[in-house]
């Protein structure tokens, strides 16, 4: 009787610290975040994460991983199989019922509209929640895109990544730890909770200046109390960007380890607020200018002279509007250079003790109010005398 003996090789590699981070960095670079924490351990716990956004990104994690075998349900044998189907063929007043149910059924689902509207994106942030945005989706992938010259190295706490983001050199170290071992020999890695971390977004005085939103990788954020808290794999690259009618503002940072990730954001007063305040400056001094008297109704310039003025050679020389600057800081809008005008004012006249004519100019100093302020989408601003 002939008798064999098999040998199976098994490579050692798939079992390894650095295997988990090339299968990690390949879900991460899909955009497939469920994937991506279906290799934790345990998901950490992050700020106050709502559980419904926990609920998401965990379910693959509870189906298994990918790769992974579950424990499904055990396949029926071709005799208990046929016995099914006898017993079925033997009552057909089962059969008809549930053909019925089915029936009442589909008939429930064409009665749902078919383009049903999905969630609003305000649904993802609850108040005082962490946003998940960057952890799924086209937010993983843009930050995925940016991270260019990746090398992984194995360690015995789990591995090491090298890799360049703008052509600036980073490192992050993704620890994981030994969940129980595989056919009896391998060890079983998992990514440590520490491998996901938190980014706070802060964006002062946005509030004041109408602002409720921001893009992070090009995807929509609510604030919340001038800020958000966004969940991160580690290594993540975040862009956020501001870019409405009238102000702008972006940040940038590349996550590479657990601990405080903050990224202040400064709001900068938009080439169309600059405009529209300059349009609403000439205006109000246009208005001025076009009364051809010496003392302007409602406005802040004007002169008086004993002499006798010819009004018809009355004429106003008023500021350049581009001399105020409009900026935005901590508090709000805020207005230079509207303090401290001048303009120039020329008319002939007769002296008033000799009658001789005169050609005359004067500068005149004056200020104005400026008030700058949101109305939803609006931007309202007021021009009065000083």
């Amino acid at each position: 009787m002939a008798s064999g003996i098999g040998i199976w090789q098994v490579d050692e590699h798939v079992y390894a610290t650095d295997a988990t981070a090339e299968n990690y960095w390949e879900a991460l670079s899909s955009g497939n975040g469920s994937a991506a924490v279906g290799m934790f351990s345990s998901v950490p716990e992050l700020g106050a994460l709502g559980p419904a956004q926990n609920l998401v990104l965990s379910a693959e994690a509870e189906d298994g991983a990918p790769g992974e075998d579950t424990d499904d349900e055990p396949e029926q044998d071709d005799a208990e199989q046929d016995d099914t189907q006898q017993d079925d063929a033997a009552d057909p007043d089962d059969a008809e019922d549930g053909a019925t149910e089915d029936s009442a059924e589909d008939s429930e689902d064409a009665a749902e509209p078919e383009d049903a509207p999905a969630p609003p994106a305000e649904d993802r942030l609850e108040l005082g929640s962490v946003d998940s945005v960057l952890l799924d989706g086209e937010a993983l992938s843009h930050s995925a895109e940016q991270i260019e010259a990746l090398s992984i190295t194995e360690r015995s706490d789990g591995a090491d990544l090298a890799f360049t983001v703008d052509g600036e050199q980073h490192e992050a170290h993704l620890p994981m730890t030994r969940e129980g071992s595989v056919w009896f020999f391998f060890d079983d890695w998992k990514l440590a909770p520490e491998a996901m971390t938190e980014v706070e977004l802060s964006v002062p005085a946005a509030s004041l200046g109408g602002i409720g939103q921001v893009e992070v990788n090009g995807q929509p954020v609510n604030l919340h109390e001038d800020g958000a808290t966004l969940a991160a794999f580690v290594p993540t690259v975040v862009d956020v960007g501001i870019d409405s009618q009238w102000l702008t503002g972006s940040g940038h940072d590349v996550v590479t380890a657990e601990g405080d990730h903050r990224i202040d954001i400064e709001l900068e007063a938009s080439e169309t607020a600059a405009e529209l305040l300059h349009d609403e400056v000439e205006e109000y001094l246009t208005g001025c200018a076009e009364q051809e008297v010496l003392m302007p109704s409602g406005c802040p310039m004007g002169i008086t002279t004993p002499n006798q003025v010819d009004a018809d050679t009355i004429s106003w020389e008023m500021p350049d509007p581009s001399d105020i600057s409009l900026t935005f800081g901590d508090d709000g809008w805020s207005i230079s250079g509207a303090d401290n005008l001048r303009a120039t004012v020329t008319f002939e006249s007769l002296d008033y003790f000799d009658g001789g004519e005169l050609d005359e100019s004067h500068d005149v100093s004056f200020g104005l109010d400026i008030q700058v302020g949101a109305s939803g989408e609006d931007l309202v601003i007021s021009v009065i005398g000083d």
